[in-house]
């Protein structure tokens, strides 16, 4: 065959093609999908996750799912049934997606479905794999961290603290890292940090909170009350700090000013004070 007649069987074959009942079909459903999934679209850009997620369920049926954007409906609809609370479904549907597309984005959806399904071993398997690529990330190590103080993993949280300290200083972060000492059983530790946090940044009233109550904790009540009452010239309504006070004091049978504390801490919604109310200051020893 020479050169013009294999052009002309070229271009006879694709006019067949076109032309074929079969290639239009997959043309139209292409379309009818495509015409889909901009109304869906349109529909997720407007929060309507209901009417988004039938529409995406819709096309996930037709799919077959050889392309890219096929998968990325999988996506779209995974954050449908996270946004209604289907976490199950939108477990299913993400763990499809990165199966065939590993983003990241799609892992951090998938963190935030295993955190509602309180499945942490989970969550810190992608946790992980994003800190390997993103060691630096203070976002993700902060997450870590959360999930490493609820899990009483003090010494792992002390090594992530110490990251996030070598990024920015803050003594929220330098609060939690005394609490480690604490939980850890070396208050002694802790105090120093505190003190350190006290002389940096006088005005964090948190610090305040955590050495007066590590301190209540040991029943050293004078100690205790030397950070509280430095936080009540801070915030002389401190409810929490209050409380912590009234505590101190009552065990050291300053029933009076003690009760007095307690009675205004429970009166702003701490209702532990109510144990140490009734137990001080409603009974014989008041």
């Amino acid at each position: 065959m020479d050169r013009m007649k294999r052009i002309k069987y070229s271009i006879g074959l694709v006019i067949i093609l076109v032309t074929s009942p079969f290639f239009m079909f997959g043309q139209s459903k292409q379309a009818a999908n495509a015409a889909l999934e901009i109304k869906a679209d349109t529909l997720l850009d407007r929060q309507d996750f209901e009417g988004a997620l039938k529409l995406y369920s819709k096309i996930v049926k037709k799919s077959k799912f050889k392309s890219e954007n096929e998968f990325s409906i999988l996506y779209k609809r995974a954050y449908c049934f996270y946004t209604l609370k289907k976490f199950d479904e939108a477990l299913d549907d993400l763990n499809r997606y990165l199966k065939k597309i590993p983003n990241e984005q799609a892992k951090i959806l998938r963190m935030y479905v295993n955190q509602e399904l309180g499945d942490t071993d989970a969550l810190l398997v992608d946790l992980n794999s994003l800190l390997a690529e993103r060691p630096e990330s203070a976002e993700l190590l902060r997450w870590r961290l959360s999930l490493q103080m609820e899990s009483e993993e003090y010494k792992e949280a002390q090594q992530d603290i110490r990251k996030l300290l070598s990024i920015q200083d803050d003594p929220d972060l330098k609060g939690y890292l005394g609490l480690t000492y604490y939980y850890l059983e070396n208050p002694d530790s802790a105090l120093i940090i505190f003190d350190q946090i006290i002389e940096q940044y006088p005005s964090n009233i948190q610090t305040y909170l955590y050495a007066g109550s590590i301190l209540l904790e040991e029943e050293a009540y004078d100690a205790s009350l030397n950070y509280i009452n430095k936080g009540l010239k801070l915030e002389p309504a401190n409810a929490t700090l209050l409380y912590y006070k009234g505590a101190a004091l009552v065990e050291k049978e300053d029933f009076a000013e003690g009760c007095r504390c307690l009675d205004k801490a429970f009166t702003n919604g701490i209702d532990d004070a109510g144990g140490y109310l009734q137990d001080y200051c409603y009974g014989e020893a008041n």
